[in-house]
């Protein structure tokens, strides 16, 4: 049962969950496994209190209602995005109401199909160029494969967005996005809020801010002097204008959105790698299956976004794990109105969780839900699931607008490293899953590289 507020929406309990003391502290070790365990103890609406009380919502339906047909009653407003906009600023992932609708409307055309599948010979040129250093290693040397993920994924979006490399800062931009990509509620994170507060943390944090913003800064000062290839992201944003308006970005804006599509863009790619690479180590017939593929297809060549049509497989793989690990693991809102799902009522200006972690392993839409099994994505069967249980990109108006660019850049990795390399970790290492913005690794993950 799905409504909204109604004159007896008041009378309506309010959802089941946990009444234990501790929770938040269960819940800042693993909030992905937490809430996924809550959903399947009390079912799709439960509410718990940590800090303040929080409404986990785990149905398709529920979701659609929140990120589609209600949307603009269920704001960023959070205490999660005010903390990510103390680095983002008021980027696409951050900005709310009126302002990200104008700004929307100004990117949009900048990430058209036509555009990002132009980038394909940058992924492959970047690609060959870490496979390059990957053939000079030893069978038994370590290769930290998330690291050589994020690095190479940096460095994707530094040439599109700039059309030319920065590799002499690019280590030391890696690292500044390592660190201000943390969990919203963490303690220094959360006490970025209060800047004069005169915490280590703090001024750490205030510290590489003003680095990151004079790197960008500094790029974007290039580009208006003609120094871009015409034809990079950030010349399309330079250049965009509202149809409505004419009028542009401000440069404040411009530097929010750099910051946003450098963090997201890079990042999410990464994880989502690191992560299918450790899936296949785990099903080597999955892992077979998909070097055939690559092999009848592209005969060892680097595949270009054309050939993408032809690897079905290959997406398969890669949104499989996309499902069991992905790479943002949860939305947040307030509502506006008190509500109503499944029964139960949300009192107004409630903070929302939606887990996509636990929504993709929801049991009634994913049987055997904690298999990886790329053949889910097979589109004989595809057609008879929810469209809102399978959310890697969100959904609705406020969709990730890269996920046409990261699934592209992801796969082109993919095909062209898995021609000529098996990754396997090294026994023994832990491998668990951090929840911070992303899903990462929170050891990393080491590997044997091994040729084919």
């Amino acid at each position: 049962m799905l409504v909204t507020k109604s004159s007896s929406t008041t009378e309506l309990p309010l959802p089941p969950g946990p009444r234990l003391r501790g929770l938040f502290r269960m819940f800042s070790q693993s909030p992905p496994e937490f809430l996924l365990g809550l959903t399947r103890e009390y079912g799709d609406v439960v509410r718990f209190r940590g800090f303040f009380p929080v409404f986990s919502i785990n149905h398709p339906d529920y979701v659609r209602q929140i990120l589609t047909q209600a949307y603009p009653k269920y704001t960023k407003n959070t205490i999660d995005y005010r903390v990510i906009a103390r680095t983002l600023g008021n980027g696409l992932v951050t900005n709310d109401g009126p302002d990200w609708t104008r700004q929307r409307r100004l990117m949009q055309p900048v990430f058209s199909g036509r555009t990002i599948n132009a980038f394909d010979t940058t992924i492959n040129e970047l690609t060959a160029h870490l496979a390059t250093q990957w053939v000079g290693k030893r069978t038994d040397e370590v290769v930290w494969l998330d690291r050589d993920m994020s690095r190479i994924t940096f460095q994707v979006v530094v040439r599109t967005l700039f059309g030319a490399d920065i590799d002499d800062i690019a280590d030391e931009m890696v690292n500044i996005l390592a660190v201000i990509n943390q969990h919203p509620l963490q303690f220094s994170a959360f006490m970025t809020l209060y800047p004069w507060l005169p915490l280590p943390s703090n001024r750490r944090f205030l510290r590489i801010k003003r680095r990151l913003e004079e790197i960008v800064d500094g790029l974007v000062a290039m580009h208006r002097e003609g120094d871009g290839s015409g034809n990079d992201i950030v010349d399309r944003l330079l250049a965009a204008r509202d149809e409505e308006t004419g009028e542009g970005m401000s440069e404040a804006q411009i530097r929010d959105e750099i910051i946003t599509l450098m963090l997201a863009g890079h990042e999410t790619s990464a994880t989502a790698l690191t992560w299918t690479f450790y899936l296949l180590a785990q099903q080597p017939d999955v892992e077979a299956r998909l070097c055939e593929e690559l092999t009848r297809v592209l005969g060892g060549r680097a595949a270009a976004s054309g050939d993408l049509p032809q690897l079905p497989y290959l997406k398969q793989v890669v949104q499989e794990s996309m499902r069991l690990y992905p790479p943002v693991w949860g939305i947040a809102r307030r509502c506006t109105e008190e509500t109503e799902f499944g029964g139960y009522r949300i009192p107004r200006d409630a903070y929302i969780a939606i887990t996509i972690y636990a929504l993709h392993r929801h049991r009634d839409y994913w049987p055997d839900a904690e298999r990886f099994d790329p053949d889910r994505f097979d589109a004989n069967r595809t057609e008879s699931r929810h469209s809102y249980s399978y959310l890697p990109f969100a959904a609705g108006p406020r969709a990730c607008i890269g996920a046409g660019m990261a699934m592209l850049e992801v796969q082109l990795v993919l095909a062209q490293l898995l021609q000529r390399f098996r990754a396997r970790p090294l026994a023994g290492h832990p491998i668990v899953p951090q929840a911070v913005v992303t899903l990462k690794t929170r050891y990393g993950l080491p590997v044997n590289i091994t040729p084919r």
